[in-house]
């Protein structure tokens, strides 16, 4: 029996030293399309996101707001019903096919989908909207581009910004989306409120998430949420994202930018002038500080 154990315990680890194998991936050189997942409290910011990634992002082509409805004239809309999940599907998945108890969740004011449901926007974009590059900035709409930022190297790999920010539960849930899954730099955040998605990576991370749950990616992201989370940070696809490439090859880049979470944009003019490369302002930061935007 200890035989038999060994084994497949040596399988096992076969398996994961394969899955986690340094590999080098052929990025087209193609420009970059930003896309930005919005719903209505964000247009406070929605208009300065626009405008500073136009101006301050370099290799930039379209700008594509996703969300229910058109919010601006400033950019591309897509409209979110057309990707292949909606709430409610996913809230059936992280509840494995209770409808009952994903109605209650999605009626409770404490509801976290919306924000669930904007993470998968932002990694299927790249799969659903049509004739979008290979290269996609995703960008939350509260982020402010203030000076000149490149998101791409010459040689087409990605460049990184870093964050600080810790939290267990988004590392729990990677592990069991992805066995092996871990916090690669103990320094370092991937949560920095945008990221440089390309194909080739999520084409990899979302094959082997589907090899190794059976189901399309999406739903197993939402299966292993562990319910006693479910109200409050479950996942995140940037420290997926992040994680996985450090983890799978030496071609992704760390590279720090200079910004910061701010209250409100009374002091932006300031930012801009001493070097800061954007900064962010959460509309529920503001709401629970009782801060105005200006």
């Amino acid at each position: 029996m200890k035989y038999i154990i060994a084994l497949l315990l040596a399988f096992v680890a076969c398996l994961q030293a394969e899955k986690w194998q340094k590999v080098t991936y052929q990025f087209p050189d193609e420009m970059i399309d930003v896309v930005i997942p919005c719903v209505r409290k964000d247009l406070e910011t929605l208009e300065l996101a626009i405008e500073g990634i136009r101006k301050n992002g370099k290799n930039i082509r379209r700008i594509i707001i996703v969300s229910k409805e058109p919010m601006t004239a400033n950019a591309e809309w897509f409209d979110e019903s057309n990707f292949p999940f909606s709430k409610r599907e996913m809230a059936i998945e992280v509840f494995h096919g209770d409808e009952v108890a994903a109605q209650e969740f999605l009626d409770s004011p404490r509801s976290r989908i919306g924000w669930m449901y904007q993470q998968m926007l932002k990694l299927y974009a790249t799969f659903v909207i049509p004739e979008i590059s290979s290269n996609v900035l995703v960008l939350d709409a509260d982020v402010i581009f203030l000076n000149a930022v490149e998101f791409i190297s010459p040689s087409h790999t990605p460049y990184f910004a870093v964050g600080r920010e810790y939290m267990m539960p988004y590392f729990e849930h990677a592990a069991r989306l992805l066995p092996g899954l871990h916090r690669v730099h103990a320094q370092h955040s991937g949560i920095a409120h945008h990221m440089l998605l390309q194909r080739p990576i999520l084409e990899d991370l979302f094959s082997q998430i589907s090899k190794h749950h059976g189901v399309d990616a999406w739903k197993a992201f939402c299966r292993c949420v562990d319910l006693n989370e479910l109200y409050k940070s479950p996942f995140s696809e940037y420290e997926i994202y992040f994680n996985f490439t450090m983890l799978r090859t030496n071609q992704g880049a760390i590279r720090h930018l200079r910004w910061m979470d701010v209250f409100n944009l009374r002091n932006m003019a300031w930012h801009k002038r001493t070097g800061y490369h954007y900064i962010a302002c959460h509309e529920w930061w503001r709401t629970l500080h009782g801060e105005s935007l200006w």
